[in-house]
Parts: structure tokens; C-alpha cells; sequence
């Protein structure tokens, strides 16, 4: 009992440092603090004392960082992050009931309820940050919402719909799924209808001598044409700004500015906030079931 709330607190304390680092530090996780956490997760994982437990963790943390590092091959998820993800997941491999209510969590590993929350929460909170931001910025909100943005918006909208209809039919949905889809829904079509000015405001032009290992750059925010003309010029142009980029870069000398995600989403906020929740409530997706 004594280890399993030292779990507990050390999941919340060692999310909200990386928080803390995402948010006030311009999103550098120190070096030694990510392997700290990875060799304090090892730690409690010996702690189990049981061959099958450990191997079991180890298994679901090796995954984590397998996966993890090509979504950070492909520019969608910070390396910090992924260290985080894999020490929370060291930490406590499963959770057998929440702290509120007795809903059981069917043996899915705790990190994927920690990501899957973290996703949600960041539907919500994209749109009720950048799109004040995009105001402030005095971006053109509403002429960035073209034809294409309206479809897919609707296409979105009506995907929720049939899938909301489904489960309160089928399964019985209580009130607490259908809230939670209906959040869902919502921040959803937001993102997809305010796509162009949520991104904008997140995006700043910057040359080489701007860029930091780990940056994203908003290809999509490039023409054809432009992005054609760098991976012509450039080996290691892509989506992710790495080391050997910058190192190109500055040998051909070249300095044109690319917009580059230099004001993107903090995403340890949400994994902070997901961690919390799925200790105290579980996988909030389970909450669609008639449990």
C-alpha cells in the first residue's frame, strides 16, 4: 500500500516538473532530469519484485518509446515528451481501480490512458487558447475559414454524431459518456473550422540561427513549390528540425526563414492534467461504457 501511493505521488510530482519545464523553461527538458526519471520509473519497477510485472513494464515502456520516437520522427510529439510518457509509464504499468468510483480499467496499460486523456484535453484547450490568441495577433479569424475548412468541419460533426447515436443505443451511454462526447464533438469541429488561424498563431518565420533541435516546421504552411526547393537543396529537410539540418544549413548558407511551430501547444500541460484525471477517475474513455 505504502509503494503503491508512492507511485501515486511520484506520477504527479514528476508530471508537474516536466510541466513546469514545458511551460517555463521554452520547452527544454533538461537531459539528466528526463534519464533521471527513466532510472527512478526502473527503480519502482524493480520494486515489484516479480519476473512477469517487470518484464511486463519494461515490454509497455519499450513500446512507448518505439512508437513515441516516430511520432517524434514525423514532428507531432516533443522528445521530452516521450521520456515523460515512458517514466510515467515505469512508474505504474497498470491501475487496477481509480481513487473515485470502482470502475474497473480492463487491464489497459495506464500510460494509454494517460495519452488518450491527454489527446482530449488538448481538443479542448487548442481552440480556448490560440483562437484569442489568433485575435490578439489581429489574424483574420473568420476569412480563414474557406469551403474546405466548412466540409470537413461537417463531415467531422456528422461522424460524431453516428458514433454518439451508436453508443447511446447500443451500449446505453449514461450522461457522464454523453458529456464527454459532446466536449469531444465540439472541440473537434473547432479545430478543424479554425484550423488556418490556430496554426498561424502558433507559427513564427524564423532563419537557421533561429532554429532549435526538436523545432516543427509548418510545412503546411509552405507552397509546393517551396518545400520541393528545400528538400532539393537540403538532405535532411523535413518536418522535424534536427541537428544534421541545422548543420546543412549553415554549410550551404542558406538563410531563408521557414514558418516554423515556435509557439506550439505545451503538450506536458495536458499529459499533467491527463494524469491527474486518470489517477483519480481512470481512462476517461470509459466513461462512454454503461459501467
Amino acid at each position: 500500500m505504502q509503494l503503491l501511493v508512492l507511485r501515486i505521488v511520484s506520477l504527479v510530482a514528476i508530471a508537474l516538473v516536466y510541466m513546469i519545464f514545458d511551460l517555463f523553461n521554452k520547452r527544454n527538458v533538461p537531459s539528466l532530469f528526463a534519464y533521471g526519471t527513466i532510472a527512478y520509473g526502473l527503480l519502482l519497477t524493480i520494486l515489484y519484485f516479480s519476473i512477469g510485472t517487470i518484464a511486463l513494464s519494461l515490454a509497455i515502456a519499450g513500446i512507448v518509446f518505439g512508437i513515441g520516437y516516430l511520432v517524434y520522427r514525423f514532428g507531432m510529439l516533443g522528445a521530452g515528451d516521450v521520456f515523460e510518457l515512458a517514466a510515467l509509464s515505469l512508474i505504474l504499468p497498470f491501475q487496477a481501480i481509480p481513487i473515485i468510483g470502482n470502475t474497473p480499467q480492463f487491464g489497459v496499460p495506464f500510460v494509454l490512458s494517460v495519452f488518450m486523456g491527454s489527446g482530449i484535453i488538448a481538443m479542448i484547450a487548442v481552440p480556448l487558447y490560440y483562437i484569442p490568441r489568433a485575435s490578439k495577433m489581429h489574424i483574420p479569424i473568420l476569412k480563414e475559414i474557406g469551403q474546405d475548412e466548412v466540409v470537413k468541419a461537417v463531415l467531422v460533426g456528422g461522424g460524431y454524431f453516428i458514433f454518439s447515436v451508436f453508443l447511446i443505443l447500443s451500449l446505453g451511454t449514461g450522461p457522464y459518456g454523453a458529456a464527454t462526447l459532446a466536449v469531444m464533438m465540439i472541440g473537434s469541429i473547432t479545430i478543424v473550422l479554425f484550423e488556418k488561424p490556430i496554426t498561424r498563431s502558433m507559427v513564427k518565420k524564423v532563419g537557421v540561427v533561429e532554429f532549435e533541435e526538436g523545432d516543427i516546421i509548418a510545412l503546411n504552411l509552405m507552397s509546393r513549390s517551396s518545400v520541393n526547393n528545400f528538400r532539393r537543396k537540403l538532405k535532411y529537410f523535413d518536418r522535424l528540425v534536427t541537428s544534421n539540418l541545422i548543420t546543412e544549413m549553415k554549410k550551404k548558407k542558406i538563410r531563408d526563414k521557414v514558418p516554423v511551430y515556435k509557439q506550439a501547444i505545451p503538450f506536458a500541460a495536458p499529459i499533467f492534467i491527463a494524469t491527474v484525471l486518470s489517477i483519480l477517475i481512470g481512462n476517461i474513455i470509459f466513461m462512454l461504457l454503461p459501467l
